[in-house]
């Protein structure tokens, strides 16, 4: 007996207390894979979680940001002027231009061709069927008069990086004349003129560079493999008579929708957008925006 115990000191573990000893191992190295791996899914499912809340609140708030700051900064308002067009072009072309409204809102089938057109690009974009645009006019920068403009001539008190073809806005308490640049001078500060403006502005007076943004779903289509693409959230960019650009904003993002709110006996009727409407001319009182991503709708209402 006591040969046999010093065996087992001797040679180590018994066979069943080395198998015992196995067993555990592996149940502990298994358990600890298992962790591992739900750990890594519990990882890899809150980063999509994450990345997509991301993706919804920037498309949201590039949106909301949008209607919130349309207009231009002209310190007189910008929506009980008369608007008179002094750029020398017809404003039947481009109406929005050159009217009161800071927002207008439609479908995208209106305008497919304003947008491809204005490009100038080989590459082609598939527009979303059976969903809407949101148009913004704003001002991408501003100064001021630093005296009465002079025949074809004004004069800025911060000189501005603005080009021949820019659309720019002189702005007081009664008018708002859109003119458009011919040339610039950086010695002088002046800006030549197409075309002068009508009415009379003063030293101290607003001018802006009239800046338009359109919002919208589309996809660029693949030549190689024209039934894969992917819709995103796009910003199409004009500011002049020059070619304009898009930038893809939010990619996966698609059906976007529009929907305005009125008064009706005291209370909110939302309605849908059913042809081109100018919102400041209908007293909306809200927006609401709509789309999908990754197979769920998303909704956000702006207040006007």
């Amino acid at each position: 007996m006591a040969q046999t115990y010093r065996n087992r000191i001797i040679w180590g573990f018994t066979l069943v207390e080395l198998m015992v000893g196995i067993t555990i191992s592996i149940t502990v190295i298994t358990m600890a894979v298992n962790i591992y791996i739900s750990t890594k899914k519990s990882y890899n499912k809150a980063k999509l979680n994450t990345e997509q809340n991301i993706k919804i609140i920037s498309a949201q708030k590039v949106l909301s940001d949008a209607i919130i700051n349309a207009g231009l900064s002209c310190k007189y308002g910008d929506n009980h002027q008369t608007y008179v067009n002094r750029t020398g072009e017809n404003p039947q072309e481009f109406k929005f231009l050159y009217d009161t409204s800071s927002v207008r809102v439609g479908k995208i089938s209106s305008i497919e061709g304003f947008l491809q057109q204005s490009l100038y690009t080989k590459q082609k974009f598939l527009y979303q069927p059976n969903t809407n645009y949101l148009m913004i006019k704003t001002d991408s920068s501003s100064s001021e008069l630093t005296q009465k403009p002079l025949n074809l001539s004004l004069y800025l008190q911060d000189f501005q990086q603005w080009q021949k073809g820019d659309y720019l806005a002189l702005c007081n308490n009664d008018y708002i004349d859109i003119v458009k640049v011919l040339k610039t001078d950086n010695t002088t500060k002046a800006i030549k003129l197409v075309s002068a403006p009508t009415n009379e502005f003063n030293k101290g007076d607003y001018v802006g560079k009239i800046n338009i943004q359109i919002f919208y779903t589309a996809a660029v289509a693949n030549l190689k493999n024209p039934g894969k693409y992917t819709y995103s959230l796009y910003m199409f960019v004009k500011s002049g008579d020059n070619n304009a650009v898009t930038y893809p904003l939010v990619e996966g993002v698609s059906n976007l929708k529009l929907a305005y709110a009125i008064l009706d006996k005291d209370k909110l009727s939302w309605k849908e957008i059913l042809q081109d409407t100018n919102i400041d001319e209908i007293d909306a009182k809200a927006l609401k925006i709509s789309f999908q991503s990754n197979n769920q709708y998303y909704d956000k209402v702006v207040l006007i």
